[in-house]
């Protein structure tokens, strides 16, 4: 049995818990290959409904029958989501064919209703299609909610390919983000202030850490979208999902301080963002936070093609510097897991810095 906490003294392993083992964490299945949603007449228990985005569905709707009813979501407001359940109550399958918006308003729709779930990600730009909780907003505050289980995950190689380079490229946010998220668990462990539901596991931030470390040895390839590049990313998709869940809904070897940024971000301004393009800035000051590896981040994340710039988001300077200067008060109203975000006093001459970093050779 686990040993018994005796003392609120830091060790450097999980001294009140049993450890984690990350081979016992298991993502979804998941299938790659061509010309898949095409088939889905085929296999998707019907009556069944597409939950997507309207821009996308011109380039997809091509490969579903013409009478394919469809859902485009609008908000991830969970009051409007609940608002549309009796117009989605008649589906005995939802397919979440988009982005993170559609993938989790798919998850929402089949867990309020017990119904089936198939996922279609048209893109590598977030990793919510293995995870069980939908990123549904709360007046605009990130809640995650819910529990469905995709019956399979879907890579249909032709629309990943169609989507654009720099959408794709932005899921790097997803995986780079376990440096920081490991490091936050880090030091709020160090510091003696983990919460007592989530005791440190060196085990599992060692594990996350290999694996965004794979993705940055591998940048090329996720640059150049290869076979190789997607696997190195959807491998640690994987991860962040199944583990979120497989251990204990602990989040904190998976985020950190680059999520709560882009929370902070997106309630200031309501701007919503492409999802890993935020996070990668997140990623950038939240490394200068913990004065780690700001600089090699950076130049991976310029490297892979990922525009961190504020004016390449449709938000400007002054949105950043406010944000970031209001963050330890909104880490604290919101309730998120302690961080270095709940002490470093962000100042003019990190702002400055920050920016110099961000802008330096374009």
């Amino acid at each position: 049995m686990p040993p018994a906490c005796t003392s609120s003294t830091p060790k450097p392993e999980s001294a009140c818990d049993m450890p984690i083992r990350p081979e016992d964490i298991k993502a979804f299945p998941t299938v790659y290959g061509r010309n898949l949603l095409a088939e889905v007449q085929n296999f998707v228990a019907g009556p069944y409904l597409v939950v997507t985005m309207e821009d996308l569905w011109p380039h997809l709707k091509a490969l579903l029958p013409a009478d394919t009813p469809v859902y485009f979501v609008k908000s991830m407001e969970r009051a409007d989501l609940e608002a549309d359940l009796p117009a989605t109550a008649q589906y005995s399958s939802f397919i979440g064919l988009g982005g993170g918006q559609a993938i989790d308003a798919a998850k929402y729709f089949a867990w309020r209703h017990g119904a089936k779930l198939h996922q279609f990600p048209t893109s590598l730009s977030v990793d919510a299609m293995y995870g069980q909780r939908a990123g549904v907003r709360d007046n605009q505050i990130v809640r995650y909610v819910g529990w469905a289980i995709p019956e399979c995950v879907y890579f249909d190689y032709g629309i990943l390919e169609a989507a654009p380079k720099h959408i794709n490229r932005a899921g790097i946010g997803d995986v780079f983000c376990f440096f920081t998220g490991a490091w936050d668990w880090e030091y709020a462990h160090l510091t003696g202030k983990c919460e007592a539901k989530w005791p440190y596991d060196a085990g599992l931030a060692k594990h996350s850490l290999k694996l965004a470390e794979a993705a940055l040895a591998g940048k090329d390839a996720i640059r150049d979208l290869t076979p190789e590049g997607i696997g190195l990313v959807v491998e640690a998709f994987k991860w962040g999902g199944a583990s979120y869940h497989g251990a204990g809904w602990c989040p904190r070897h998976i985020e950190g301080v680059e999520h709560f940024i882009f929370y902070a971000l997106e309630a200031r301004t309501g701007v919503k963002f492409l999802h890993g393009q935020a996070v990668c800035l997140g990623l950038i000051a939240g490394a200068m936070m913990h004065n780690r590896r700001a600089e090699e981040l950076r130049a991976a994340v310029r490297h892979i093609g990922v525009d961190i710039r504020p004016e390449s988001m449709g938000i400007t300077w002054e949105d950043v510097d406010a944000s970031l200067r209001g963050l330890q008060g909104f880490v604290r109203a919101t309730g998120l897991p302690y961080g270095i975000a709940h002490d470093f006093v962000v100042d003019d001459a990190f702002l400055a810095s920050l920016r110099q970093m961000v802008n330096g050779n374009g």
